[in-house]
């Protein structure tokens, strides 16, 4: 009898042990259930499927994919002198003009004398802040990339570059 007793605790916890399991089968089936509907419900829901599809267009034109990167070289080097601590000094530098719009690079062919003339005020009037600090290269090529788009701006109606840089840059 007591051989029966103790076999029949022993189904009792097996079958115990499998309805536990079970529960806990059908509570993660009902989880992920919950969860994709969820989902479904926030991201694809068929009344926003519409107005998705309208975003997603518009965004698709507005980011166009990116040409790829161009540059033009405005030579022949610029060549300005200014004076600095009594006696008078120079620069020489070349430069290149990097942009991902060929239409602007075209422009700026066409407009180059007024980019020229632009960069040539520039550079006379701050490289004393060159030679008084050594990253004020930096912040020159900087103003110069602003320039340039300033001129760009004006003629065109966008800055149309990316960055203007000096790969050539000699002082005495």
């Amino acid at each position: 009898m007591a051989d029966d007793d103790l076999e029949s605790q022993e189904k009792a916890q097996k079958k115990g042990a499998r309805n536990k399991l079970m529960l806990i089968i059908i509570l993660l089936l009902v989880l992920i259930g919950a969860g994709g509907g969820a989902a479904w419900f926030f991201l694809l829901a068929p009344g926003d499927a519409e107005t998705a599809t309208a975003e997603g267009e518009e965004t698709e034109t507005e980011a166009a994919p990116l040409e790829p990167m161009q540059y033009q070289s405005l030579a022949p080097p610029f060549v300005v002198n200014f004076p600095y601590q009594g006696r008078q000094r120079y620069l020489q530098a070349e430069i290149s003009v990097m942009s991902r719009d060929a239409a602007a690079l075209e422009a700026l062919r066409l407009h180059m004398p007024a980019v020229r003339h632009a960069l040539n005020n520039l550079f006379s009037a701050q490289l004393i802040l060159v030679f008084e600090d050594p990253s004020g290269i930096e912040a020159l090529r900087e103003l110069a990339t602003a320039e340039v788009r300033q001129v760009l701006e004006r003629e065109i109606g966008r800055p149309g570059i990316e960055e203007v840089l000096f790969t050539s840059f000699v002082m005495q």
